[in-house]
């Protein structure tokens, strides 16, 4: 049986603040000015870029401290 990857808690942070501000990947990603698949990449814990997190916790107002590893 495949072992199920465990979302880092820093995505989960970003995904609730998303839902609570009613933000779409779409929306994330004009405002910091990624593409909708490296927004998608990070908050979904497959890709990593610690200045990527930053922004996109700047925008969603959470805090970036090591929850993502």
């Amino acid at each position: 049986m495949k072992k199920r990857a465990v979302l880092p808690q820093w995505c989960k942070e970003a995904k609730i603040a998303m839902i609570k501000q009613d933000m779409t990947m779409e929306d994330l990603a004009e405002k910091t000015g990624k593409t909708v698949r490296w927004i998608s990449g990070i908050i979904n814990g497959r890709t990593y870029s610690p200045n990527i997190v930053k922004e996109i916790s700047d925008v969603l107002g959470i805090a970036d401290s090591g929850n993502f590893l």
